[in-house]
């Protein structure tokens, strides 16, 4: 609804009325939830000044509030942990066939690559 309302006033509608919220809406397909249209106008017309200014105002709000990276995240701390000990490469090796066949016996055999073909598993 929101949207749809700022859409019209970027159309060129200043105040745009319940009617061409909905109308927007329905030509893709939504149907309005007429409570939340209700709310939108209530809070609209509680503005003590135009949807433009309330904007600006709420921009300025937030431009006070940090937004911004703070560096990057921390490392995974095992890492270094693999080296250090040696053959740790080999342990991963050994997970990731572990979890390629556990995830194609979870997969059901969807897409192939058993060891079984489907015309051997079906009975017609």
């Amino acid at each position: 609804e929101v949207v749809a309302f700022m859409l019209a006033r970027l159309g060129g509608n200043e105040k745009p009325s319940k009617e061409d919220i909905t109308s927007i809406l329905d030509s893709v397909g939504i149907k309005p939830d007429t409570d939340k249209l209700d709310a939108l106008f209530a809070d609209i017309d509680k503005l003590g000044c135009s949807v433009d200014e309330a904007i600006k105002n709420g921009m300025d709000k937030l431009a006070v509030i940090p937004s911004g990276g703070g560096g990057g995240g921390g490392g995974s701390g095992d890492g270094d942990a693999g080296g250090a000990t040696g053959g740790g490469d080999d342990k991963k090796e050994e997970e990731s066939e572990s979890e390629s066949k556990s995830s194609s016996k979870a997969g059901g055999n969807l897409f192939g690559g058993g060891d079984t073909s489907s015309d051997e598993d079906s009975s017609d």
